[in-house]
């Protein structure tokens, strides 16, 4: 399978007229060549029509009839033996193991048909296993299967999204009754392994192993099946049955269930038999505590095994579930014992993103439901508390994809800036989970200067290549460069992504008239919701009021309705007339080169969304529009449009095909129903934010501290033995960036990794189980060697303390703390703020500590357990408290300075607290009207998107009346 990618063709300098489809390597990935799969079809064929047909035909030919033409008679006893003879004895012979044969044929192929399990011929043996591989190699050409594309939503390799397990070695029609037995303390990924292993791992009974199996289309075809999916697993296609015995009735992510062993759909997750092996197989292993009896727990854990597996995303339940709850325990079924204790170690219990099925919202795909996360958060504000359906955006999400390109691209249109030179459009981006690949569109230039690093250039120059791991250092503070970048597609495990804003013209979205109006919302959300739009704006036109309600509440100030396609173009061309005026201006050409100068806020993508294909006459105006070049305007259409300069054509199961860009993939597709829903999600989350901020605001630090839950009274008496910073052997500094400094060496490739493990256990007071330590940092499993060597890591780096133990151990219930000689600056905070009469200057100097907002620059690809821990929200209440208080006392005792940087404090750690905004207002610009504007426009800056309080609106047009549009 191969995907041609976007050339622009040669020609005169400026924008070109379109594109033409090219052959050159576009550097993906590619899947295993499909010569082999192709060639034993065929040898099987051929081996088949030669033992069927070749051997008959070649005894008839050769030897002609063997059996005599007479009745026989004594004198054949006495009669010599002749050549003729044994060969005609022979033949009969070959005749008849030539009949078994074919008799084991016929057997195996009406088995096939008939979708069962063949019986056993008499005598078969051989005979019938030769048949059965070659009736396999045959089905190989064969066209019977179900047709199956990539899930949306699904991309690469299978991942272990579940965690029920099952007994290795259990029989299918064990596992079709539901013995499966959940056990928490660890999962493990897998790609490969072998039945003796899996045994030998399972010989004590404690631990449970199930395997997995993603539908996706095997090496270079469009089909998959059980039969297929038995024989590259399991080497015998035949046991297509046990597959579907353990699978009948389950319901699968998209919320069907396996019901015919024929039909199989992409995406669906499979239970597969213990024996299961290859690099598409996921285990997942879990040891049983001694305390929990496996039977008492099957019905629960089957139940709970169909529930999360109705889920998509490349993140597993437990890593959410680390954080979620009271006490940020992990996700399971069973109650965790401390061995020998007797004691609870962790209630475990499921997080509430689980109730809360995603359905056909996966079709949006991980980056889509990323941005839909984001603006979920984005309303709730910074005291509101993650709900469920948020908890399940994120679990679905491919977040780290979505950071890596957003501060990818910023760190490349930063380092073009400082070449001096103009950013090259993109035809096309394609992101993965570590790295990102900008095919650049150019015509024919071929003495390109190479990227500003961390970017590389291919050999062929036109691809540029930027990999995760070299991104880190780099500062992300420039413009996005192409903010109309949207998620259009998946291919080969890669998202798409198109820049609309570059198109030469109108784009149209054909094919199948729902999935195409599904491709055109989901561009939308995606559009508005991502970082990289950069305040991006939508108009619509014809939609109906709830699909525009729906998107306004996602992006309030973005979105646009309008009635007529007239009145949407004389909006697209006052935008480009301002766009061309302010690029005159600036003294640049291009957009793309504004954006550069500085002036990207002015500058903004304006995405014109019709619902149908424009007529005559309402074409030539959209035509006109976009005829010259770049000006930040684009324009789609759904349905086919003969004025379209791109045409994609999306098909009922979701395949789209792009045309002239050369690409093709699985859609992005957002449903209307979905999108109601979603903003129903984001209503609540505002509703929920505001009653939040409100009680934040009224809050004095005890009181702050007070409201807290169990753990965070946890914190607070885990730091009355804490020492001072300047007494402490290690630190964790969280009122920041989360950083931890050590006495020990690390290894700079492990230091993110041991980083969080510290965190995590900073942030446990209680102490963390092993059990909840694998799930938060290794969601998809891991080995026990692995879990070892990394806390021994942990433990060296931290050190011991002054009395010789180890800063990092475990206690006597056998969970992991860290000693007293460890200073957490979020604890010392709490502590201080739940302590009455304290001094204003002290809370100021713990305050002074503020390196950043609180809990930040966290990895993308790892802490998915913070995004739901209760801590990250109590430090932003306490935050805003302790410096509401100090400011205030500061400010009664006449020290206007020191209240002035103690609020600038609490704003650095908590930019988005509007409370510690309006106290700032009222003490620099509460007679200065022009001081007021400036820290209004701050405050803008700060929030981003989000909008005023109406507390703060009101301050702000009081104390600067020339303002206008606060709301």
């Amino acid at each position: 399978m191969s995907t041609t990618t976007p050339k622009r063709p040669a020609g005169a300098p400026g924008r070109p007229a379109g594109f033409r489809p090219r052959t050159a390597a576009d550097h993906l990935p590619r899947p295993e060549k499909t010569e082999r799969s192709v060639g034993k079809g065929v040898a099987a064929l051929l081996g088949l029509l030669v033992l069927v047909v070749g051997v008959p035909v070649g005894l008839v030919l050769w030897v002609g009839n063997p059996l005599p033409t007479s009745a026989p008679t004594l004198e054949w006893l006495t009669a010599p033996v002749t050549a003729q003879a044994l060969i005609n004895i022979v033949a009969v012979l070959v005749w008849l193991v030539w009949a078994h044969f074919v008799v084991c044929l016929v057997a195996e192929w009406r088995a096939v048909r008939a979708g069962r399990l063949p019986g056993l011929v008499p005598a078969g043996g051989g005979s019938q296993l030769v048949a059965r591989r070659l009736i396999a190699g045959v089905l190989l050409l064969a066209g019977t299967a179900t047709m199956t594309g990539q899930a949306p939503g699904q991309s690469g390799a299978p991942t272990a999204s579940v965690v029920s397990t099952a007994e290795a070695g259990a029989s299918a029609q064990q596992g079709s009754q539901g013995g499966l037995t959940l056990g928490v303390d660890g999962i493990e990924d897998r790609s490969a392994g072998t039945a003796a292993d899996e045994e030998a791992e399972v010989s004590e009974g404690t631990a449970k192993v199930t395997k997995f199996y993603e539908v996706k289309p095997p090496a270079g075809r469009n089909h998959d099946t059980l039969w297929d999916i038995a024989e590259r697993t399991m080497g015998d296609p035949f046991r297509y049955k046990e597959i579907y015995q353990l699978n009948q009735d389950r319901v699968q992510p998209d919320g069907r269930k396996l019901q015919d062993a024929d039909l199989i759909q992409p995406g669906w997750q499979l239970v597969m038999p213990a024996d299961a092996s290859g690099p598409d197989i996921t285990s997942v292993r879990a040891h049983v505590p001694a305390t929990q009896t496996p039977a008492a727990g099957a019905a629960e854990a089957q139940a709970q095994l169909d529930d999360v597996a109705q889920r998509t995303g490349d993140t597993a339940a437990d890593a959410a579930a680390a954080g979620a709850g009271t006490a940020g325990a992990v996700a399971g079924s069973a109650d965790l014992r401390a061995e020998g204790s007797g004691a609870a170690a962790a209630d475990v219990v499921a997080p509430d993103a689980e109730q809360v099925p995603l359905g056909d919202l996966a079709l949006g795909g991980g980056m889509v439901l990323a941005g839909l996360a984001l603006a979920l958060s984005t309303r709730r504000g910074p005291y509101g508390d993650p709900g469920a359906q948020e908890q399940a955006l994120r679990l679905a999400a491919n977040g780290g994809r979505a950071d890596l390109l957003d501060r990818g691209l910023r760190v490349l249109a930063t380092g073009r800036r400082q070449q001096g030179l103009e950013l090259p459009d993109a035809a096309a981006v394609y992101v993965g989970d570590d790295q990102v690949i900008v095919h650049l569109a150019l015509a024919g230039q071929t003495d390109l200067p190479a990227p500003p690093t961390p970017w590389q250039a291919t050999d062929e120059g036109g691809v540029w290549v930027l990999r995760a791991a070299d991104l880190g250092g780099y500062p992300v503070d420039g413009p996005a460069p192409w903010p109309a970048l949207v998620n259009i597609a998946s291919s080969h495990g890669f998202d798409l992504l198109v820049d609309l804003e570059y198109a030469p013209g109108l784009v149209s979205i054909g094919g199948d008239p729902e999935a195409a109006r599904e491709v055109a919302l989901s561009s939308v959300v995606d559009l508005v919701t991502h970082p990289w739009s950069d305040g991006a704006r939508v108009t619509l036109v014809g939609f109906a009021g709830t699909a525009t309600s729906a998107l306004a509440d996602l992006a309030p100030g973005r979105i646009e309705q309008v009635r007529s396609i007239e009145e949407a173009v004389t909006i697209g061309r006052r935008d480009s007339d301002a766009h061309r005026s302010l690029l005159r201006g600036l003294g640049v050409d291009g957009v793309l080169a504004g954006r550069a100068a500085g002036a990207g806020s002015d500058l903004r993508p304006h995405l014109i969304v019709l619902s149908g294909s424009p007529g005559p006459q309402e074409a030539q105006q959209v035509t006109e529009l976009l005829s010259s070049g770049r000006t930040g305007v684009a324009v789609l259409c759904v349905g086919q449009s003969v004025a379209a300069r791109w045409r994609f054509a999306v098909d009922a199961s979701g395949q789209i095909d792009l045309g002239v860009l050369g690409m093709n993939g699985t859609a992005r597709r957002l449903r209307h129903d979905d999108l109601d829903r979603v903003a129903g999600w984001v209503r609540e989350s505002v509703e929920d934010g505001a009653e939040a901020a409100s009680r934040a605001a009224a809050l004095g630090p005890v009181d702050a501290v007070a409201t807290l839950p169990r753990e965070g009274h946890a914190h607070v008496e885990a730091a009355s033995s804490m020492r001072e910073r300047q007494e402490a052997l290690a630190h964790v500094g969280l009122l920041g960036p989360v950083v931890v400094h050590a006495p020990g060496d690390v290894n700079p490739a492990r230091e993110e990794l041991l980083t969080e493990l510290v965190t995590l256990v900073a942030l446990h007071p209680d102490g963390v189980h092993d059990a909840v330590l694998r799930i938060s940092l290794w969601p998809r499993g891991v080995e026990d060697d692995v879990v070892e060597a990394t806390l021994a890591s942990a433990t060296q780096w931290l050190g011991a303390g002054s009395e010789g133990a180890a800063l990092l151990d475990r206690d006597d219930s056998g969970r992991w703390r860290l000693g007293p000689e460890v200073h957490v600056d979020w604890l010392e905070l709490a502590s201080l703020a739940g302590r009455p009469g304290q001094e204003p200057q002290r809370l100021a100097g713990v305050l002074a500590q503020a390196r950043g907002e609180a809990f930040s620059a966290t990895p993308s690809t790892r802490y998915s357990w913070l995004a739901f821990h209760q801590a990250a929200r109590d430090a932003r209440v306490v935050v805003t408290a302790v410096a509401r208080y100090a400011a205030g006392a500061l400010s009664a005792s006449g020290d206007a300075a020191g209240a002035e940087r103690v609020l600038r404090d609490g704003l650095t750690l908590v930019p988005r607290a509007q409370a510690l905004w309006r106290d700032l207002l009222r003490l620099l610009g509460g007679s200065d009207p022009d001081q007021a504007a400036r820290l209004v426009g701050e405050m803008r800056t700060a929030l981003g998107e989000e909008p005023l309080e109406p507390e703060t609106a009101a301050l702000a047009s009081h104390l600067s009346p020339d303002l206008r549009e606060l709301g």
